[in-house]
């Protein structure tokens, strides 16, 4: 049997249980003393009918009244705890707040008993605050119920209360300047001037890594990360974001797409909550179709999918007014606490299968493409698109029509195709100077071995051919994209400590997204390893001159290529210098290591 003080128990509410028997035997010398500490105490923490009517005036809470509120949750409900998970930017302990109705708090024994993990991660945006009231909504509403072994029967619930606590400390009341409240927020990027929803694979902030040790130890069976949207105006409060189902292996790929989402979208419907897909237009209004959102490894639930994670992206609607938006995403969290506990045993099968496939799969995709050929129809609830003079520029601008509303069928595109798939090797192996790409496969528990003993070994490796960069830095590099690599085989000397990675485990759609440089969101496209990019040495022109000459004369073929170039080439033909470097980099001198990618591939 469960206990929770109730919330009208001011010694339950208001501060630990330790300190209460402290408090009450403490002998007051005079009743004046006594009112002053007992209104002290009342309103040194907002109370529970105080924070959990902020959103519906249009409010939502600081982070320390947040937390404040989840340590009161914690000091009083034995089936609820709150950790600290690791350290933030801005320096402030990340929080994790276990729901666990047999009060293990352990993700071991809960794995053990059968039970599946629901994680809902709140404030990644901290003005897109939503789930946060939601949540503190949720949990009292947790902590008072009667039938909690029944609604915990198979469940464990995992919530980080702030994701962005640097954000969330920044308070605005102008950052989202087209939303309808709440009337002050935190700001989207956090101490860094980071999007922590662009840092889950590369996981450069201490946000992300704290983040990698909760998933990663708790290993949840569904993700669910709360937003709000941008972009047209419709009808709905609520839109969703899942996992692109096609990145995921066939059995997860079909449970996501023909039994979980189906069920979502009919009980929102039921809930009074009707929802769509995420309007991602194809154009600039929906009326020509929505795409489904490639969710790719920077974003959180790209992330988790490279794990058998089915990951969710509630996007409530910018435009409608704060309390609905709460309403919505509250409502849409019981009914993922409601399905993950009723159809545990078929989510853990299914991820179970997933993580199977994926420990014995000899190819993975690394990149997608949308399919324009493959077009669902759905019934979509939205507003005339119209066009009026601007007021500020007087040219034509767009506007939504509210006093004209619609239903119609419209196209919704959510297939993808794999664009490159990557034959998987026996085992990449990383030598130790890597110390940044080793340590963050470390953290997402990759397993690895280290050579005993200095070895010439022979391997596949890669040369950077092309690649383009993003014109301008995108959270904290200038992406590389668009990358063609030249393959060969060589013996390369490794050392004693360098790392081998065997691909026979869980984490393999992981490795082969961060470590095949081709991969959108590779280690290499986000620059880690950049300094292989630069030659260290080089050769004066007039002391070259002759012994490029020497090096033609004695390759012929070479001759012939570079006589085909100056011919097919007349800017090539005039530049001396461009010729003398042709020469050399078709040399004995030429850097064997300059553009060679370092991890190498076995077979």
């Amino acid at each position: 049997m469960h206990t929770c003080e109730p919330f009208g128990n001011l010694e339950g509410f208001f501060m630990p249980k330790n300190q209460v028997s402290a408090l009450s035997s403490f002998k007051f010398k005079s009743m004046q003393k006594f009112a002053f500490v007992f209104i002290f105490l009342i309103y040194s923490v907002m109370t529970s009918a105080q924070i959990l009517s902020l959103s519906e005036n249009n409010k939502t809470p600081t982070y320390d009244e947040v937390i404040a509120y989840f340590k009161t949750i914690d000091s009083s409900c034995d089936f609820m705890q709150l950790m600290e998970m690791g350290l933030t930017d801005i320096g402030k302990q990340l929080h994790l707040l276990v729901i666990d109705a047999d009060k293990d708090f352990n993700p071991e024994k809960s794995r053990a008993k059968g039970k599946s993990v629901l994680l809902i991660n709140n404030g990644i945006h901290p003005g897109e605050p939503d789930g946060i009231d939601a949540c503190i909504q949720l949990i009292t509403q947790l902590s008072q119920a009667n039938d909690i072994q029944t609604q915990l029967k198979n469940l464990v619930i995992c919530i980080i209360p702030v994701y962005n606590i640097d954000g969330a400390l920044n308070r605005n009341s102008t950052a989202r300047v087209n939303q309808d409240g709440p009337e002050a927020y935190g700001f989207r990027g956090n101490a860094r001037n980071f999007d922590l929803n662009r840092d889950f694979i590369k996981s450069e902030t201490l946000n992300a890594q704290s983040f990698a040790q909760i998933y990663r130890s708790w290993d949840p069976d569904v993700f669910v990360d709360t937003h709000v949207s941008n972009g047209a105006d419709y009808q709905y409060v609520m839109t969703l974001i899942p996992t692109q189902h096609n990145k995921l292996p066939l059995p997860l790929d079909n449970y996501l797409k023909k039994t979980m989402l189906p069920v979502l979208y009919t009980e929102m419907e039921k809930a009074g909550w009707p929802m769509c897909p995420y309007v991602n237009e194809i154009d600039r209004i929906p009326d020509d179709g929505i795409a489904g959102f490639l969710d790719l490894g920077r974003y959180s639930t790209g992330y988790t999918a490279m794990f058998n994670t089915l990951g969710f992206m509630p996007e409530t609607h910018m435009l409608k007014p704060y309390p609905q938006r709460v309403a919505a995403t509250l409502a849409l969290l019981k009914i993922y606490l409601n399905y993950c506990n009723q159809h545990a045993a078929e989510i853990m099968t299914a991820r179970n299968a997933a993580k199977a496939w994926v420990t014995s799969a000899t190819s993975f995709p690394i990149n997608w493409k949308l399919d324009m050929s493959a077009a669902e129809q759905f019934m979509f609830k939205g507003y005339t698109a119209k066009y009026k003079p601007s007021e500020v520029s007087g040219l034509t601008r767009l506007y939504y029509d509210r006093e004209a509303p619609f239903e119609k069928n419209i196209p919704y595109y959510d297939t993808y195709s794999p664009a490159l798939t990557i034959k998987s090797p026996k085992a990449y192996i990383i030598p130790q100077a890597w110390s940044y790409v080793i340590q963050r496969l470390k953290m997402n528990h990759v397993i690895m071995q280290q050579l005993q003993e200095d070895t010439l070994m022979e391997v596949e490796v890669y040369y950077i051919d092309k690649f383009d960069n993003t014109p301008n830095a995108f959270e904290g590099h200038y992406l590389h994209s668009n990358i063609t690599v030249k393959t060969v085989t060589q013996k390369i000397q490794y050392y004693k400590g360098d790392y081998v990675v065997y691909m026979n485990q869980e984490a393999n759609n992981y490795i082969i997204q961060t470590l095949e440089p081709q991969a959108p969101d590779s280690f290499f496209a986000w620059g880690f390893f950049d300094a292989i990019l630069m030659q260290k040495e080089w050769f004066s022109d007039y002391v070259f001159e002759d012994l490029a000459a020497e090096i033609l004369k004695n390759n012929p073929e070479l001759k012939k290529q570079l006589t085909e170039k100056q011919q097919s080439d007349p800017e090539f033909a005039k530049d001396a210098w461009a010729q003398l470097v042709f020469v050399f980099e078709h040399s004995e001198f030429k850097e064997v290591t300059h553009k060679r990618y370092p991890v190498g591939r076995i077979y």
